[in-house]
């Protein structure tokens, strides 16, 4: 049975800024995206392990084994890749997100589904988490407004999510919109406490104890 959690009546509208467009000299819309998919991979690699001042666009271009001409016929800057970058790590923990509605039907199964999925995407992708903590300030303001009114996406979905759960539990969850930011930054921890969470703690431990505590302190079981 499928999510109705995206329904107007329960997620708060988002106002979306124009969309930021990449420039390219390519007009094959199915190369561009399937060249610009290389290069992102080839990018979240590098800025990990570089970081993104010290990463080239040849460093880039040899990961994606493209040469720098080639890569700037589908980008025009550096500054373009991590924008990409940022909004593919993005738009990917969310969609696994929807995923995992979509598979549960009761209200409050929907709530601790989504809970567990984003502590297991925040713990599988912690370098990818780490990586937009360190560097979304050094994109221009236009990008950077596009990423946080996708963060805005994310976390108004989820008040849809605790809405609907309150309504048909009858639990109060008090301010929702606080309710929402909580549970979809708490999980960040697991990046941004890996030092101290790392030689202690097995992965499902981490992912069950942050899941369980959420639900609990939202007044689910």
């Amino acid at each position: 049975m499928k999510s109705d959690v995206s329904r107007h009546d329960h997620s708060p509208a988002v106002r979306k800024p124009r969309a930021r467009i990449v420039k390219t000299n390519t007009r094959d819309e199915t190369l561009v995206q399937e060249r610009r998919d290389v290069l992102v991979r080839a990018a979240i690699k590098i800025f990990i392990e570089k970081g993104f001042h010290e990463a080239t666009v040849r460093d880039i271009g040899r990961a994606a084994d493209m040469t720098q001409g080639t890569i700037y016929n589908y980008v025009k800057s550096k500054d373009d890749i991590l924008y990409l970058v940022c909004d593919r790590i993005i738009a990917e923990y969310q969609f696994k997100v929807k995923q995992a509605l979509d598979e549960s039907a009761a209200p409050a199964t929907q709530v601790s589904a989504a809970l567990r999925t984003v502590a297991r995407i925040m713990y599988e992708h912690q370098d990818e988490i780490m990586l937009i903590y360190q560097n979304s300030h050094l994109l221009d303001k236009r990008s950077r407004k596009v990423i946080l009114t996708r963060v805005e996406e994310f976390i108004a979905m989820f008040e849809g999510i605790l809405s609907k759960a309150s309504s048909e539990t009858r639990l109060d969850l008090g301010n929702l919109h606080i309710a929402a930011n909580i549970v979809t930054f708490l999980p960040t921890m697991i990046a941004l406490r890996r030092w101290s969470l790392r030689d202690r703690t097995e992965p499902e431990e981490v992912i069950e104890a942050l899941s369980t505590f959420m639900a609990r302190g939202l007044g689910f079981k």
